[in-house]
């Protein structure tokens, strides 16, 4: 009898996580095309596969509803055609899509009454206060709006993937592209576990169109935007307020740190699949975190995952070193050269 676990997902699409299709997803989906129905223990069995890795096909197949249950047959899949998937899935996300740009140009409309106001009386508190520290929605808002609408050279971003982002990098991401688009310069780095998530792969697509250039790095410690070098927006401590740093100093060496963070990335294309070269150093990254005594949820945060993807990748590494364990693994990756045996200092 199948378990559970097979059944297919039938909820919307990130409610469980964006589905990550790697090679065997597609092999098994090839597989099960143009059969009148399959049970995932029989493709187990044909494939020579792990039961596990054909709970996790399905899962991702179904969630991308390229499968479905077979009817009245309990127990037995069918594969679904990629074009009707499309019409199932993605319609309805086109449409969701076209009604926020519809809200946000509302938004920022009723936005722009306020601006020149707001511009008037920052000025006069920018001669007093340099940094202004607020975890207010509304003040975080026009502030970027200001930022935003003011930048003429450049924009300066290092945030975590879309779906860890920080309430004031999801209010930017529209204000960005509007920059880019009225001639700024951009440049951003994301994690490359950004390669990975499709709804950030979708917004490094959007800022590619608009002349952007994005680049990926194994880790993401810190997250701040730089506009034209005079306005900077960094973290407040650990909740969610904001320093908005008005101090030319300040925003010249977060352009310097971003510089130096910018030579060691990898370009984004966003016609290149999956992690495109990246994912050795992504593992490598993985392993030398896991050596250093981090925690599970330390490492994800750094890496910019969740901690179920984290575990996840973790288990293939293991399973591609033939480790029981995760110290057995490390010892095994350093024998390889695949991290540096000396320790971090930086496991917190």
């Amino acid at each position: 009898m199948e378990s559970a676990a097979l059944t297919p997902r039938q909820g919307p699409l990130g409610t469980q996580g964006a589905a990550e299709v790697d090679e065997f997803v597609v092999l098994f989906y090839e597989h099960t095309v143009g059969r009148a129905d399959f049970s995932p223990s029989g493709v187990a069995e044909e494939l020579g596969v792990p039961r596990q890795r054909v709970e996790h096909a399905v899962g991702v197949l179904s969630e991308l509803r390229l499968v479905k249950p077979a009817e009245g047959r309990a127990g037995r899949l069918v594969a679904v055609s990629p074009e009707a998937a499309q019409m199932e899935l993605l319609v309805p996300l086109e449409r969701e899509i076209l009604d926020s740009r519809r809200r946000l140009a509302g938004f920022k409309g009723q936005l722009s009454s306020f601006v020149a106001a707001f511009e008037k009386q920052s000025q006069s508190r920018a001669r007093t206060d340099p940094v202004v520290i607020t975890d207010d929605r509304e003040e975080i808002e026009l502030r970027l709006l200001q930022a935003a609408q003011s930048c003429t050279t450049e924009v300066l971003v290092v945030q975590p993937c879309v779906a860890r982002e920080t309430r004031e990098l999801r209010l930017a991401r529209p204000l960005v592209l509007d920059a880019l688009r009225r001639g700024a310069q951009g440049r951003i780095i994301y994690p490359h576990t950004a390669r990975g998530d499709s709804d950030t792969r979708a917004h490094l697509g959007e800022l590619l169109s608009v002349g952007g250039q994005v680049r990926t790095i194994k880790e993401v410690r810190d997250r701040f935007l730089v506009f034209d070098r005079k306005t900077a927006f960094i973290p407040a401590g650990e909740g969610e307020a904001i320093a908005v740093v008005y101090e030319g100093a300040v925003a010249a060496f977060l352009a310097g740190l971003h510089g130096r963070l910018w030579e060691s990335a990898f370009d984004f294309d966003s016609g290149a699949a999956g992690y495109a070269g990246t994912l050795e150093d992504l593992k490598a990254t993985l392993l030398d975190l896991l050596a250093s005594g981090a925690k599970d949820e330390v490492i994800a945060r750094r890496v910019g995952m969740s901690e179920r993807t984290f575990r996840r990748h973790v288990a293939t590494i293991m399973q591609e070193l033939s480790a029981t364990s995760r110290f057995q693994a490390g010892v095994l990756a350093a024998r390889t050269g695949l991290v540096d045996p000396a320790p971090r200092s930086d496991a917190a």
